[in-house]
């Protein structure tokens, strides 16, 4: 898509505004910031949607693993400016990393977020339904996984360690 394009480091003042915007300052308290802020972000899967020199919309993930064994990513944040939320931006975001990720990767097995069901199932996320542990508290109605590898079959592994 040609208004999606890899995420520049001149960007991180614009995206940082844009997460003002969206989330607030009370996006810091939740776990997967504190996650995220020992974990770099993965530049080749971090994108923004661009139209006429303003950013949109933007998408990050950073590694992370099932119980220290199993590489995956961890979706987000993905935000888009909320005078644009419901036009698409956001969607096109997650199906072109999604399909970036499944198609041209083979060392992450899974994507992991914490978000909202009724908006990640379009994209074939389902409910992590194992008891699990993160570096903090969660909803677990909305921890998410889509897993790449069929071999991974999450309803035998028990309870599952994100780190």
């Amino acid at each position: 898509m040609k208004n999606i394009r890899l995420t520049k480091k001149s960007d991180q003042k614009n995206i940082d505004l844009l997460l003002d915007e969206a989330f607030g300052p009370g996006r810091f308290a939740r776990s997967v910031y504190r996650y995220r802020e020992q974990i770099d972000f993965v530049d080749n899967f971090s994108y923004v949607y661009e139209n006429k020199g303003s950013l949109y919309a933007s998408i990050s993930y950073c590694p992370i693993h099932i119980n220290r064994n199993i590489t995956g990513l961890l979706l987000g944040p993905l935000t888009v400016k909320p005078k644009y939320k419901g036009k698409g931006y956001g969607v096109a975001l997650v199906e072109f990393t999604l399909n970036l990720i499944e198609q041209k990767n083979n060392k992450f097995e899974f994507v992991m977020l914490v978000g909202d069901y009724n908006y990640y199932n379009r994209f074939n996320f389902k409910k992590v339904n194992n008891e699990f542990k993160f570096i903090g508290p969660v909803n677990s109605e909305k921890m998410l996984i889509k897993v790449f590898n069929s071999k991974i079959n999450l309803d035998k592994f028990g309870k599952i360690i994100f780190s």
